[in-house]
């Protein structure tokens, strides 16, 4: 399991930080692997909120199970049109990621 690491914002105000983990990193662990793999085909693309959450395998994946719930599960949408729907509420709403 990878270690945060501490930044310095300003003289007594510290940050941590949450290493990413990358696929192809011979030293990230095989449940890590396995579930960027998930994340990959899942979404079709790794982005580094996965990559943050290869650190807890078993939260990304409860995070994967909520997303696919929330945004692709029992609806009349096709896919082009329920990610349009998201991104919109999310210019709409200032909420950039």
């Amino acid at each position: 399991m990878a270690q945060t690491t501490q930044i310095r914002c300003k003289k007594d105000d510290a940050m941590a930080r949450i290493p990413v983990l990358h696929e192809n990193d011979p030293a990230t662990p095989a449940d890590a692997k396995a579930f960027l793999e998930e994340a990959a085909q899942s979404r079709g693309q790794l982005v580094n909120i996965y990559r943050a959450m290869a650190n807890r395998p078993e939260a990304g994946q409860a995070f994967l199970t909520l997303a696919h719930t929330v945004y692709r599960g029992r609806t009349t949408l096709a896919p082009k049109h329920a990610e349009l729907a998201y991104l919109t509420a999310t210019v709409v709403n200032n909420c950039f990621y």
